[in-house]
């Protein structure tokens, strides 16, 4: 237990018989919930090498794209807290420095880190807000609370969003199942990559989504890559 690298980043970590969790320090991504008796992480690693979001800058680009999205992608690993913001910035609050999912996703982050706890708090002063996540772990659980503090003069909304990204070795592709109890389902409203295969803002009842260029449907139930990305919502 303790402050430590993980795959050259700097991190925090805490464990159990059972368990190990460990926070990135940049970013404050949850890059690691080992399960030890299967070895198996469910989180995702990029496949790129990755750095401290501060350390990115113009001669990166190349590695990690450009723009808003660099640091993040730089950065970015298994779990991401997009604070206060989700998807792109504007072009006015990218000139002020705001990238891609807002600071949560690329600021430093103070780390604690007591028995079986780790405490993680940083400060957003683009969006004036302060934030505290803390991951207790009890056994085979892991126990997340997350608190954030408003320091500005006045009430506004906030976009407070928990991106979960699941990998191999856990998710295996064509074989692993996403199952809900939804049926009315919707397809993200505007492009999503350069890998979109179903209309953008598409209605349809899961998990057979309409494919119209190439007559048929669509199971989304079923991961046909290695990571798994949603672009769909189901209520």
């Amino acid at each position: 237990m303790g402050t430590d690298h993980y795959r050259g980043r700097r991190a925090a970590s805490i464990e159990s018989a059972e368990i190990r969790v460990t926070v990135l320090q940049h970013g404050g991504h949850i890059a690691e919930i080992l399960d030890k008796a299967t070895g198996v992480n469910p989180l995702w690693t990029p496949p790129w090498p990755s750095i401290e979001p501060s350390a990115y800058g113009p001669d990166n680009a190349a590695t990690y794209g450009g723009g808003s999205d660099g640091p993040l992608l730089a950065g970015i690993m298994g779990h991401n807290l997009c604070l206060d913001i989700f998807g792109p910035p504007s072009e006015k609050e990218a000139k002020n420095g705001l990238t891609a999912h807002g600071e949560g996703s690329v600021a430093p982050y103070e780390m604690t880190v007591h028995a079986h706890e780790i405490v993680a708090r940083a400060q957003f002063p683009i969006a004036g807000l302060e934030f505290e996540r803390r991951l207790e772990l009890r056994d085979r659980v892991v126990v997340i609370r997350e608190t954030l503090r408003n320091t500005a003069g006045s009430d506004r909304a906030i976009g407070w969003t928990q991106h979960v990204t699941l990998g191999p070795p856990f998710l295996r592709p064509g074989a692993t199942e996403f199952r809900v109890a939804a049926t009315r389902s919707k397809v993200f409203e505007s492009l999503f990559g350069r890998g979109d295969y179903l209309p953008p803002g598409a209605t349809f009842e899961w998990p057979l989504a309409a494919r119209p260029r190439h007559g048929r449907n669509r199971s989304c139930a079923t991961a046909r890559h290695s990571r798994a990305r949603c672009a769909a919502a189901a209520a």
